[in-house]
């Protein structure tokens, strides 16, 4: 093994041993208290929850899995595409399967705030919780049956992976663009309608205005995020396959598949600090837990 890859290999296993528990512990967290909180509209819940168990189980089955990896080829000094073809497959479909789950949960997510702002009152009458839960096991339906390609068509998978990551990126960050801008058109306005005097009967539209642009602003905040951890791995991906002898460009790969699986740390976050309700659930439970074992 080079050297560039042995010494890539040593602190990326310490850093994902690391985030398998944050992850772990975050998105349990997250999942209990989203359900536990009824402030979280139903559709905007079901959606999120979706996201943190492709989360939860990046840490509970990837990044063991990707640990597990690193191991191996530190102490075979081989690819384990040829020495372990089994582990290598099971393994690639399993980080396939939260990967693409979490792409189209994002996808699903911008467009969800997206129609939450521009059809206003419409959006409960088409947007319903039973909807959005078939599109959410559409999603991983979809995220299995792409990761199953991989197996089957190697050159297609990766094509269709291509194709998956732009149009995820494009469209995501063209939503949530349109997102951003209406939000600030909707801010001012909910500004001039709290200097008004009649601001007691406007109070609960700017109290659900105020309530759909927070959960507008995390969702733009997450799909940051999400481009930030995701987009490296893509741009080495693709220096990769142009240069692939380079051993730099394998070391920094592991680096940003690190990056990747950090998002799923990362997200929990995201909803303690957007989210009020989530975040006071969180702290009680907290708080409970504690008085009890004293």
């Amino acid at each position: 093994m080079e050297a560039a890859l042995y010494w890539s290999t040593i602190p990326n296993i310490v850093f994902n041993a690391v985030l398998c528990f944050t992850a772990l512990t975050l998105n349990g967290a997250t999942i209990y208290a989203l359900r536990k909180t009824p402030s979280v509209p139903k559709p905007l819940k079901a959606l999120l929850l979706s996201l943190a168990v492709s989360d939860l189980g990046v840490g509970i089955l990837s990044h063991p899995l990707f640990i597990t990896r690193l191991a191996l080829e530190l102490r075979l000094q081989a690819d384990l595409l040829t020495s372990l073809p089994t582990f290598y497959w099971v393994s690639l479909f399993l980080t396939f399967q939260f990967t693409y789950a979490s792409f189209f949960g994002i996808l699903s997510l911008s467009l969800d705030r997206f129609l939450a702002i521009h059809l206003h009152l419409r959006y409960q009458e088409l947007v319903t919780y039973q909807r959005v839960v078939t599109s959410v096991i559409s999603v991983w339906v979809l995220s299995g049956l792409n990761s199953l390609i991989w197996l089957i068509r190697f050159r297609i998978a990766y094509v269709l992976f291509a194709i998956t990551v732009v149009s995820c990126f494009v469209v995501s960050g063209v939503l949530n663009s349109k997102i951003y801008a209406t939000v600030r058109r909707h801010a001012h306005q909910i500004h001039s309608l709290q200097v008004q005097p009649t601001v007691q009967e406007n109070a609960p539209n700017v109290s659900n205005a105020s309530m759909l642009r927070k959960s507008t602003f995390m969702t733009i905040h997450i799909y940051v995020l999400f481009l930030v951890c995701h987009l490296p791995l893509v741009c080495t991906l693709g220096l990769i396959s142009f240069y692939p002898g380079v051993a730099v460009l394998k070391a920094v790969k592991i680096y940003t598949l690190t990056l990747v699986f950090l998002n799923s740390s990362l997200n929990p976050l995201i909803y303690c600090w957007k989210l009020r309700g989530v975040r006071q659930t969180i702290m009680t439970t907290l708080l409970h837990a504690s008085s009890s074992q004293n």
